[in-house]
Formats: C-alpha cells, structure tokens, sequence
C-alpha cells in the first residue's frame, strides 16, 4: 500500500518538486557527481605534461653546464659546476559550485507560480615548484674532481661494451712502457698530448715541431697503439679482467699471530668503515686494503709448452691484412703492443709493475705497459684542448722522428709522416667543439662563450664509418663521468642550498 499525500498539500509538492525547476537540480547534480572525475582526468593530464617539462629542462640544462665547462677549459677558464638537488611539486586542484533559486507565486491564483534561480561554478588550479640548486664547491667534491678516475670505472665501462680508444684517449694520461734486457732497464713514457701550437700576429695557430720531437712521437705511438687495441676489441681478441691484490699499509708492522693478539671483531668492523681489511700473512696480521687491478691480455690461447699463451703471429697477420690498418706495417709499435699484452697490460699498475726494473731477474727480457688514468678535471681539459693542437699537426702533416727508446735495430730509415704514420680511426681530435655548421649534423646542445659558439654535432660524412657520432659518443661519455661527482643534499648548510 503506497500513501500518498492529501489533496491540500499540492501546492506544498509543487513547491518543493517544481516541474520547471526539476530538470535543473538533477543537471546541477549530475555536474556536482562528474566533477572529480573531470579533475582526476585534468590532474592525470598536468602531471604528465609538467613531468615531460621538467625533464626535458633537466637534460638541457645538464648538457648545456658540460658544454659551458669544456668552452671555459678550452679558453683556460676556471670551471665551476651547480648541481640540481631535489625538485619538488605541489599540486593544489579545486572546484566550487553555487546557486540560488526561489519559486514565485502569482498574485492573483497560489496554485500558479514559477521558478527562478542561477547557478555559477568554478575551478582553480595551482603548482607549486621548489628547485634546489647546489653549487659544487666544497672539500669532498673537490677531491672527486682532482682524484685520478677509479680503475673499476674504467673497467665497468669497458664492460658495459665502450669502444677501448675513447676510454683510452679520454681517461688516460700517458702510458709507461718497461722494457727489461741483459743490457739493463728503460721505462719509456707515452704521453696522451699532442706537441704545442702557438698563436701568430695573423690570428693563425702554428708549431715548431723540430723543437719537441719526443712528444710528437710519443703522441704519434699512442694513437697508433690505440688503433691496435680497438682492432683487437673489435675483433674479439681483447680481454680485459679484474684482479684483487692485498696491500698492506706497513709490512713491517702488524700484530703476531700467537691466537690472543689477533684482530678483534671490532677491530675487523671499524677497518670495514674505513675500507680496509686485516690479512693474515706468514706469521702477522697486517692492516691493508685491497687493490682492484684490470688487465688487459689477449685472446685465444694456444697451448705452448705447459702455459697457455696467445697467438701473436696469427693475429699480426690478421691486423696487416686489414686494410684500415696499412699504417702498422711500419715502425714496432705493432709488435710492442702484442708483446705487452702477451704478458697483461695493466690499469694503474699493481706494486710489483711499478718496480719492474728492480724486480725481474737478472738477464731477463721483460715488455710490460701499464695505464695512468687522468683526474676528471684533467679528462675534461684534456678533450677541451686538443682540437686545434690536432688540426694544426693534421695540416702541416709532418715526419715522425724514430722513439729515442728503441734498439738501433729497430729504428726506421725512412720516416713517414703523420697521417701516413697513424690509421685512419684515430685520425680525429678527442672533441670537436667548434667548425662548420653547414658540414655538420644538427647539435645536441650550443653555447656561446667569449663570442664563440661551442656546439657538440659530428660531421655529416666521416672519414671512418665507425666514427660517424664519435663527438656525441665522446660528450655522452664525459656526460656520464662527470655524474661521478655526487652531491648529499644533507650534507650541504642551508646558506648554500639555492630555492
């Protein structure tokens, strides 16, 4: 049984349950239930735009300040570098609605009136970014920018599939080359650095290289051996593994091992804080650390006698018989390099390559190299200034004098010049910056700096397929060991924390 309301109550219905004004309170309603969803939809959409935004200014900025610091090197310029800490984002969404309405009754009949009202809505939205910049200039940082890079960095990047010449070209800072005989001992140093160039009244850059000629051919050698080591990556005969070696801090003390005067766990644990460990040798226990060694070394192997050793003459052979690599028939640096890696060419040497020479046996003929690595600051000059030192050599083309080093025998009668002397994949500066912007590819990013535009872009046509994005290659790689130098946004006074 439904009830329903008396008849004297029809004007009361009809005030409350309008006919015209139903329609409306049902749309308003309808609005009121849709509205979050319509906000959720805007805020889904915001999101995604400011993310995209924030990320996309993010990367230029970062490359721009990598760029901007290679233009202040190359012009000798301090660096300085201003780190973004956290970003961080308030988003505040709101929707209003609101109305007035009224039901007027004719005068002259109550039964008859009608409705009358309005409504208004409204949405506000507000973002709120806070950027934290961090400028780079306290004792920890400093340090990681003046430190020489880790060897694990280089062999991580070299496992991560790296070409060797660029990490070679970019992080190291010369190779040290010993060579062991019955007639003595000779350590011969390879610089990374190509010989000096003035500047003349003209505007023009030149150099005498009559007055340096070690260095040009030291250089010469070292882009040489790089073209050998990048061949044997390619090709899959280079290998390059890790060795952990204990070094102690003092060999001459430490405690005796007479099973009550041995390390405490808590001695253990405060040398772990300290990255250092306690190793137990002959009769002591003696405080170190472990030394992370990479070595590069050749591959395959054959059997000789009872050690296995590689096959240097099969893969000289396969070397000369490459044409990009027609330069090596020439000059020993071919049959060095084989030589040094037939008996590990190490990264930052371990104790017992740094005393080569008072170390073999005697009459022994020993050939080992071994890589000193640049600091960060270092790498980055490095690849700031070696483009026009490098064109200037490249134009004047000149004869490479015999290493000094090197047995009588081995000296060359004729020497060749430069670009008949170094293949063609290593015939390119560390880093072009400036050049032609019609010759190039469009730019990762450009500065202006002292009225010179800096731009990273690479050639349209290169000389060598696999150099086609050497610069971007280069500047990615650079980009990624300068992430090296982490800032702790907690560790920083708020006096120098920008918002």
């Amino acid at each position: 049984m439904k009830a329903r309301l008396p008849d004297c109550a029809a004007p009361l219905r009809a005030r409350i349950f309008p006919p015209d004004g139903s329609r409306r309170a049902r749309l308003l309603l309808l609005f009121i239930a849709l509205l979050p969803l319509g906000l959720s939809g805007c805020a889904a959409k915001r999101l995604k735009m400011d993310f995209a935004g924030f990320e996309k200014s993010y990367a230029e900025s970062s490359n721009r300040e990598v760029l901007l610091n290679l233009a202040r090197l190359e012009n000798r310029d301090p660096t300085y570098f201003f780190k973004i800490g956290q970003i961080t984002s308030t988003y505040k969404m709101a929707a209003s609605l609101s109305g007035s309405g009224s039901y007027a009754v004719s005068s002259s009949n109550p039964n008859i009136g009608a409705p009358a009202g309005g409504g208004s809505t409204g949405i506000t939205y507000e973002n709120d970014p806070i950027f934290t910049f961090i400028p780079v200039n306290d004792e920890t940082n400093a340090q990681l920018i003046l430190k020489p890079v880790p060897q694990e960095t280089f062999y991580i990047l070299y496992q991560q599939g790296w070409r060797v010449d660029q990490l070679v070209r970019l992080m190291v800072d010369r190779i040290e080359l010993t060579r062991v005989s019955a007639q003595g001992c000779t350590i011969e140093t390879i610089r990374n650095a190509p010989p000096a160039v003035h500047l003349k009244a003209d505007g023009s850059w030149d150099a005498d290289y009559s007055r340096d000629p070690d260095t040009l051919s030291s250089y010469a050698t070292f882009l040489r051996i790089n073209a050998v080591v990048y061949w044997l990556q390619k090709h899959g005969h280079l290998l390059l593994r890790g060795s952990s070696a204990f070094v102690p801090y003092d060999g001459n003390s430490g405690l005796d091992d007479n099973g009550t005067n041995a390390p405490k766990a808590q001695d253990v644990v405060s040398a772990s804080q300290k990255n250092a460990v306690w190793e137990h040798v002959s009769s002591k226990w003696l405080l170190g650390e472990k030394v992370f060694t990479p070595i590069f070394s050749l591959y395959p192997l054959q059997a000789v006698a009872a050690k296995p050793s590689p096959d240097i003459k099969q893969i000289k052979r396969e070397i000369l018989a490459d044409p990009e690599m027609k330069e090596l028939k020439q000059g020993a640096v071919l049959d060095e390099i084989l030589a040094s890696l037939t008996n590990g060419f190490s990264i930052e040497s371990s104790s017992e390559h740094q005393d080569s020479c008072n170390s073999s046996a005697p009459g022994a003929h020993i050939l080992s190299a071994h890589l000193v690595m640049r600091s960060l600051i270092g790498l980055m000059a490095a690849a700031a200034q070696e483009q026009i030192p490098y064109d200037v050599l490249a134009r004047a083309n000149p004869t490479i004098p015999n290493s000094r080093y090197l047995p009588p025998e081995l000296q060359l009668k004729k020497l060749p010049r430069f670009m008949e002397a170094v293949p063609a994949i290593e015939r390119i500066p560390l880093l072009r910056l400036t050049g032609k912007a019609e010759d190039e590819l469009p730019p990762i990013i450009e500065v202006n700096y002292r009225g010179t535009d800096y731009r990273i872009a690479d050639k349209k046509i290169a000389e060598v397929p696999d150099n086609q994005y050497w610069d971007r290659d280069m500047f990615r790689l650079i980009d990624q060991l300068t992430s090296q130098v982490t800032v702790d946004i907690s560790k920083f006074p708020l006096t120098e924390i920008l918002q």
